[in-house]
């Protein structure tokens, strides 16, 4: 009887089991119910914030993905609402719209500069908390400008703006060393993190917003408005309290160990202007504790190659090279300098994280470190690069000497 009753027991829980599979995804949106949101603005109001949503209009990216020539009008759209609350302007989309917004999708996070100084710990708390929004978007600070504005432009090699923000930034560092890519999830760590604050690339609007809004403003081979990366933000815990031009930036991301490629000139002992371009670079830290005081020591391995010489030099003998590559240490050496001295002295926050470097070799260093009132003015850095010159172009010397009457 027992063995009947196991046997039959056995037959029913996979007939049991069968529904489970069959019951489909009880949250499922079908994709004509949905706005995909590409882009997201917060920028501060009288009375909480407004916020702005660059959404992609599915007909034009429809017509461009069968071979058309993409629709007739823009490609997205953009709304934007005064809210107390983040979360509010997620339900007061559909005041607005048929669909309900989507934030799987994001591209990049604009903020703007009002609202950074006044703090984006608070604001971003819904961001992290939320399931939807993947965190590999970029975050960025609209500078002298709002995020509304910045999200308004519509941009002339990439049809969707948020996609061209979120490139362009993705390209524009590794090539050149004068921007950072930030996600929101890095940006958070920094503010957890003990001895680093965090940093954002800013982004500018040149030329007139509303023109940027129109069609036309993609039909001029001169746009009436452009969008253009310029300095990086430095932060205080969450609060903007100023910016890193170009030549403090390539220093902090050779610091850091973030320089992809970078290009750079300087004029050798005969006067000649040369240019140099970093292929790869590799900055190695450590941090050694010398009398029971912390050093951080700071080694830089580049390899580079000779793109450009303006002037009468040669370069045909290896004593020439090795006087470059010396010369470029130097340079690289300096830019690390002046990075860590002007924000050091200007601002005085550690967004380098050499405090964090002391914690994780010795947290009673680091403690003994916080105690003083400015202990990035008296913690000893010490700097080394090494330079190898891979190649000198296709010709050795320049032929301007050469050149007949």
């Amino acid at each position: 009887m027992r063995k009947r009753m196991a046997k039959a027991l056995a037959a029913c829980i996979p007939l049991l089991l069968l529904p489970m599979l069959l019951s489909g995804c009880w949250e499922r949106k079908e994709l004509n119910e949905l706005a995909f949101v590409l882009g997201l603005g917060l920028d501060k109001a009288e009375d909480g914030y407004k916020v702005s949503m660059q959404v992609v209009i599915p007909s034009s990216i429809t017509s461009q993905s069968a071979g058309g020539s993409g629709g007739s009008g823009v490609p997205v759209v953009l709304y934007s609402f005064k809210v107390k609350t983040i979360y509010e302007s997620l339900r007061k989309f559909n005041l607005f719209a048929p669909r309900s917004p989507y934030m799987g999708h994001i591209r990049v996070l604009v903020v703007g500069e009002e609202l950074a100084r006044d703090g984006l710990a608070e604001t971003l708390d819904v961001m992290k908390r939320s399931r939807e929004p993947r965190m590999d978007f970029y975050v960025m600070v609209a500078r002298k400008t709002t995020a509304e504005k910045v999200l308004k432009v519509l941009t002339p090699l990439d049809r969707l703006p948020a996609n061209k923000l979120f490139n362009s930034l993705d390209k524009s560092y590794q090539i050149s060393s004068k921007t950072v890519v930030v996600t929101l999830d890095d940006f958070i760590e920094d503010l957890l993190y003990e001895g680093r604050n965090p940093v954002l690339t800013g982004v500018e609007l040149d030329g007139d917003p509303e023109a940027g809004g129109e069609k036309a403003n993609v039909e001029r081979t001169d746009p009436n408005a452009r969008l253009n990366y310029k300095s990086v933000a430095i932060f205080r815990k969450d609060k903007l309290i100023g910016w890193m031009d170009d030549s403090v930036t390539v220093g902090y991301n050779y610091v850091i160990d973030n320089v992809t490629k970078n290009t750079g000139y300087f004029k050798d002992k005969n006067g000649s202007l040369v240019v140099m371009e970093a292929l790869t670079t590799t900055t190695k830290r450590k941090v050694k504790i010398i009398d029971g005081k912390p050093h951080i020591f700071l080694s830089v391995e580049a390899l580079c190659n000779v793109e450009e010489i303006e002037g009468p030099d040669k370069i045909d003998t290896e004593g020439k090279i090795h006087e470059l590559e010396l010369k470029t240490q130097e340079r690289i050496v300096e830019r690390m300098e002046g990075a860590v001295k002007n924000i050091t002295e200007n601002y005085n926050v550690d967004s380098f994280g050499f405090g964090q470097s002391v914690y994780r070799k010795s947290p009673k260093a680091w403690y003994e470190l916080q105690e003083q009132e400015n202990y990035l003015a008296n913690l000893p850095i010490h700097y080394k690069a090494t330079v190898t010159i891979n190649r000198i172009g296709t010709i050795d010397n320049s032929f301007v000497d050469e050149i007949k009457e």
